[in-house]
């Protein structure tokens, strides 16, 4: 693969922090039978991306999280007339058209007051009971129906995302999101209308009901990617030399597997420089690709064994491959990814609880595909997949990477994975386990308890590839590994003599 020069790679970087912000951090609509969007735990339910705070993350007029300042205040009166209501939401749409906040939807909630108000939603079958937000500048006038809304409901994990109604309460919050594109960056706006209309009112007297602006988010700051090991061995030329490292794999000799401990002479792993069929581009040279195979599980099941291998067994230790998942990956459940264990034949996977002292592992995890329609569609989520002395199941803890969405992998791209692993002090709550996508920091959490006894160290590196679960894979799905480092310290992405590969 031709490398790109350092400041192209920036700069494309840069692009999908755009994308990220503009995408990934929508709140999805989603389905009762799916219960794939928002909810009152999660603005994206299918992708596991949970609001900040129970019931939604709002900023107020005067950009203060969760603040009582709202952008337009309208009370609701209970005096059982159908009609519709209506809020002057002039300098919320401004500050979207003037790209001050990204627009990632109206939050409508009770001020004060008390009572229920229910209103007909995008999906009501009569167009003349939807809700509309009317768009007045200076050269036209538009009508704008939602493209999203939805209402939070305390007393339920559900969502509600395709109900013909949403309601407003002391405890109720509805979302709705208007599709502004079609109105050019910084165009004065004359007035922004939001007409909602309300068919039910419940309990008596009146409620101060106010928009505010969604805030919900996972996007981190800016940040270069950091560099390290790799960057001394440009092309990863002569890093498997390198005393910190203990194994470099690049995939470009048949005899690849003698540097592994188990697993390598599996039919589903290939070497393969070109597979157009599936849109594949090589990292550099020769890469694994992984099939699981249609109606299986097992897509690879290779580890490292560090006492055979090295003559001990490490306390922390740094795992960093490259990872593409093919253009046809269509799973109906999530599953696992490489990562590190010390299960030791006892504990630690497929529902062997982890006690402290059988066993544990933290491989890395694949998530199941969001469906059409949801912000996600066509994206992994990624993360840990984790058996652990304080876990409260018989089956892993799911951690999926979501600092700056960064473990939100597109298809037909490569991905550097790096994933490091610090054993607890037996007893204590402090074991370490952090993710870096691409040399940016994905996750982290610094107060694991893996083991209570020393006889529990790192085992092995686990390079498993596994969907379920139980369920096999509905058709063959296919990923590709390349430049697998096993080291001591950070190895970071590979660099060309240019720059950043």
């Amino acid at each position: 693969m031709k490398s790109l020069p350092y400041l192209c790679l920036l700069l494309f970087l840069g692009s999908a922090i755009v994308q990220a912000q503009h995408l990934f951090s929508h709140w999805a609509e989603g389905t009762r039978a799916d219960d794939d969007g928002a909810t009152r735990d999660y603005y994206n339910r299918a992708g596991l991306l949970a609001w900040g705070n129970f019931m939604g993350d709002w900023r107020d007029a005067n950009d203060a999280p969760q603040g009582e300042a709202a952008y337009a205040l309208t009370t609701l009166i209970d005096d059982d007339t159908p009609e519709y209501i209506q809020w002057d939401a002039t300098s919320l749409v401004q500050e979207w058209i003037d790209e001050t906040y990204p627009n990632k939807g109206m939050f409508l909630r009770g001020v004060s007051g008390g009572g229920a108000f229910h209103f007909y939603s995008r999906e009501h079958p009569d167009p003349a009971r939807r809700p509309y937000l009317i768009v007045v500048t200076a050269n036209r006038a538009d009508t704008l129906s939602p493209a999203r809304d939805v209402y939070l409901d305390p007393t339920t994990y559900q969502c509600f995302g395709d109900m013909d109604k949403l309601t407003i309460s002391s405890d109720k919050n509805t979302l709705l999101w208007f599709d502004l594109s079609g109105i050019p960056a910084g165009t004065p706006i004359l007035s922004a209308t939001l007409m909602m209309f309300v068919y039910a009112e419940y309990g008596s007297g009146s409620m101060d009901a106010g928009v505010f602006r969604c805030s919900q988010s996972h996007e981190s700051p800016p940040a270069p990617p950091i560099l390290g090991l790799a960057a001394q061995y440009p092309n990863d030329q002569g890093i498997g030399g390198d005393p910190a490292v203990h194994l470099f794999s690049d995939f470009e000799s048949t005899n690849w597997g003698n540097d592994w401990t188990y697993g390598t002479d599996a039919v589903t792993l290939e070497l393969i420089a070109s597979d157009p069929v599936r849109l594949f581009a090589p990292w550099q040279g020769e890469a694994l690709r992984v099939k699981i195979p249609r109606g299986g599980n097992t897509g690879m099941n290779v580890g490292f064994n560090f006492a055979p291998e090295i003559g001990y067994e490490p306390e922390s230790i740094y795992l960093r491959y490259y990872l593409r998942i093919s253009d046809d990956w269509n799973t109906s459940e999530g599953g696992k990814l490489p990562g590190m264990a010390g299960t030791y034949g006892v504990a630690g996977w497929g529902g062997r609880k982890s006690d402290g002292y059988n066993g544990w592992s933290a491989r890395g995890c694949f998530y199941v595909n969001p469906p059409g329609g949801n912000p996600l569609e066509g994206i992994i989520p990624t993360g840990n997949y984790v058996y652990h002395a304080d876990m409260q199941g018989f089956y892993g803890d799911i951690h999926l990477w979501q600092d700056d969405y960064r473990g939100y992998l597109e298809k037909n791209r490569w991905y550097c994975i790096e994933q490091y692993l610090q054993l607890n002090t037996p007893m204590q709550n402090d074991g370490v386990l952090r993710t870096w996508v691409d040399g940016r920091l994905a996750y982290q959490k610094t107060d694991w308890r893996w083991r209570d006894t020393t006889a529990l160290k790192i085992e092995q590196v686990w390079m498993n590839v596994y969907h379920g679960g139980t369920a096999p894979v509905p058709e063959d799905v296919f990923l590709y590994i390349d430049n697998v480092v096993i080291a001591d310290q950070y190895i970071g992405p590979m660099v060309s003599p240019t720059g950043l590969e």
